[in-house]
């Protein structure tokens, strides 16, 4: 599992989502395991917890395996970019097959969400 920082509320749906599939176990089941509906983990799975309470992410996280780490945002772009880029050029293009879902998000994040270009601004794409 990949350590990119979480920048919209879909990417930690995706984590949690991996790492419930890799547990081998249902929305429900990891809904009972964290203490939660199976509609609030089905919900942030999809993306659309956009207003999860911070306790109820911390035990679905706790149940799935997962953890938050909080740090200088800065810090935490420039290494989630390294590793990710690590990570594209480790894998060798595949023309016959059509990227994932995963691959293009993460492509997405690499280039527009890690501010690629620091004097316009945090938000290139509105130029």
């Amino acid at each position: 599992m990949s350590d990119m920082p979480i920048n919209a509320s879909r990417q930690a749906g995706i984590y949690v989502r991996r790492a419930r599939e890799e547990m081998g176990v249902t929305r429900s089941e990891l809904a009972a395991l964290a203490g939660v509906s199976e509609r609030l983990v089905a919900s942030l799975e999809l993306g659309d917890a956009k207003g999860i309470r911070l306790d109820k992410l911390l035990s679905i996280c706790d149940a799935a395996g997962l953890g938050l780490c909080m740090e200088p945002k800065a810090l935490a772009n420039a290494a989630a970019k390294d590793a990710a880029s690590e990570a594209i050029a480790a894998t060798p293009p595949n023309p016959s097959s059509k990227p994932s879902y995963d691959n293009r998000l993460q492509q997405f994040i690499i280039e527009y969400a890690f501010n690629p270009r620091p004097n316009e601004g945090e938000q290139p794409w509105r130029n």
